[in-house]
């Protein structure tokens, strides 16, 4: 009899758990990178945001957004959450974090560039600007590469925007970073779109994911993961890229 009960306790308490987990919201950290992600009048607002936000009428859990932790904590805080519910958007996939963190679901495919402004032509090669510094958003995913191609980095900016900025007051002469970020940021600083050299591009195309740790739940990152794959099927997916590019 006391095993019995013992069982029917511990089933229930798993239970419970269970319940609490889908009860639970979804903490993610988030990087002011529009139109991926970002601050709009105090609101989370981009096509993460709203994937994310969408994907809870499809199954997924409710979603919270923290802007106020600096990038590396919080990567490394979802990295090593073991009791937490918390994810990190937009993280591009790389051959550096693949065994480190949980691939959830694909927000979008996105390419690295070198980007210049007033250059007597766009930039050709990476040998050109071997002696230049080129200007990266801190802790972008893109570091590794781009140090282990011999360059000088400035990683100071904390926006994409900030970091073209710089570029325009001639703190450095080239930026690295994606596609969509780059044109979107050009945008919304008022620059002419004609004015912005496109150079070439570095390494394969990317997957802008929101991830997580090793030990986040299966069962909620396979809802999460379901959630954004039907809304890749009915159309949702590409409804928010339109809204926003």
């Amino acid at each position: 009899m006391n095993i019995k009960i013992s069982m029917m306790m511990l089933l229930f308490s798993q239970l419970l758990f269970s319940s609490h987990l889908w009860a639970a919201t979804v903490t993610v950290y988030s990087l002011e990178a529009m139109p991926y992600c970002g601050l709009i009048n105090g609101h989370p607002s981009g096509i993460a945001i709203d994937i994310l936000n969408e994907a809870t009428k499809y199954g997924a859990p409710a979603f919270q957004f923290r802007f106020d932790i600096p990038w590396m904590r919080a990567t490394q805080r979802v990295q090593y959450a073991k009791d937490e519910l918390v994810a990190i958007i937009p993280f591009t996939r790389s051959a550096v974090r693949e065994h480190q963190f949980k691939w959830v679901a694909e927000i979008m495919a996105t390419e690295y560039r070198f980007y210049s402004y007033h250059r007597t032509v766009p930039v050709q090669s990476v040998g050109e600007i071997k002696h230049k510094t080129v200007g990266v958003v801190h802790g972008h995913a893109i570091i590794p590469m781009l140090a282990n191609l011999g360059l000088r980095l400035d990683t100071g900016a904390k926006t994409a925007q900030k970091n073209i900025l710089k570029m325009i007051s001639k703190r450095f002469d080239v930026i690295a970073d994606s596609d969509v970020i780059v044109m979107y940021n050009w945008k919304q600083a008022g620059l002419k779109m004609e004015e912005l050299q496109v150079g070439p591009a570095i390494g394969q195309i990317k997957r802008v994911y929101i991830a997580t740790g090793l030990d986040f739940p299966d069962d909620v990152a396979a809802k999460i993961s379901e959630a954004v794959a039907i809304m890749k099927q009915n159309g949702e997916l590409q409804k928010i890229y339109d809204r926003w590019l």
